[in-house]
């Protein structure tokens, strides 16, 4: 198989079992890319800072703060917690490394100590996309409001992010959820650009208006320019919910959308088919700015 343009994948895991998943993911398609990956740990760093202890005035809390002194013991405890947790990040990135190398793949790890959004946002900078689990540590926790780290990431990463639920899968049939939005747009040519060689199957679903049409034909005719054979798949009347279960019944292994839809500042405050394929899909979904 050709090289693809990808040089480089990052991937952050923070020693979960999904953020392991997740770098499977990302190990089996710079395999097949040829690319190389940067395996990212972020000791976070809410965990190990010692919180500020205060008192406030009786009358008047905002202005008279009686800073108390800590117990030594007290930053004893955070500073064991900062060294258990970058020992444990260590070993996490031994383990993805030792796979990698004997995988064939090259691969680079980075130990960063911080917010995990900004610190992962910093590193992915030098590549060419950004590879997460879809729940990571607090996996057990029920999500239903936007605020996680992969949400946050997929709001403000400055390269695509491929979201990854669950166990690696091949990719051999990729879904395209095209809204006529310029996100949309930037999407496919992402993918063409940089996987077009990653799945021998390509299907479009439209999930627009009637003004949306036009540019799906567009975009149809600018894959088959790329000798990338397209189905066109009938429209769903609620995408946030049928995407998915079309995906499904395709038996497809990845999801290709834009980040925000026509309408970006509504979509941004109360939610799109991005988000919700974020949260809810079964499926690895790749998510283009």
């Amino acid at each position: 198989m050709e090289s693809g343009v990808i040089e480089q994948m990052a991937v952050g895991i923070d020693g979960s079992q999904q953020s392991f998943d997740s770098f499977d993911q990302a190990l089996e398609i710079a395999r097949r890319l040829r690319s190389r990956l940067k395996c990212v740990f972020v000791v976070d760093s809410r965990k190990t800072q010692v919180p500020i202890v205060y008192t406030g005035g009786t009358y008047d809390i905002s202005t008279e703060r009686i800073y108390l002194p800590l117990d030594p013991n007290l930053r004893q405890h955070y500073s064991r917690i900062a060294e258990d947790l970058t020992e444990f990040g260590k070993n996490c990135l031994s383990a993805c490394v030792r796979k990698a190398k004997e995988a064939g793949v090259e691969i680079t790890s980075s130990l960063r100590e911080g917010y995990p959004t900004a610190e992962l946002c910093e590193e992915c900078k030098s590549s060419d996309i950004l590879v997460v689990g879809q729940r990571g540590e607090n996996a057990h926790y029920t999500r239903t409001i936007v605020g996680s780290t992969t949400e946050d990431l997929v709001r403000t990463s400055p390269r695509p992010v491929i979201i990854v639920p669950g166990k690696k899968r091949e990719i051999h049939r990729v879904l395209f959820v095209y809204d006529g939005s310029r996100t949309a747009e930037n999407a496919v040519r992402f993918y063409v650009n940089t996987m077009g060689n990653l799945a021998e199957d390509f299907a479009m679903i439209l999930t627009g208006d009637e003004s949306t049409v036009g540019g799906f034909e567009e975009e149809v005719r600018y894959l088959q320019h790329h000798n990338i054979p397209v189905r066109v798949m009938s429209p769903v009347a609620q995408p946030s919910e049928g995407v998915p279960v079309v995906a499904e019944k395709e038996n497809c292994d990845l999801i290709l959308a834009g980040a925000y839809g026509r309408r970006k500042f509504l979509d941004f405050i109360l939610g799109s088919i991005a988000a919700h394929l974020v949260r809810k899909s079964t499926i690895p979904v790749l998510i283009v700015h």
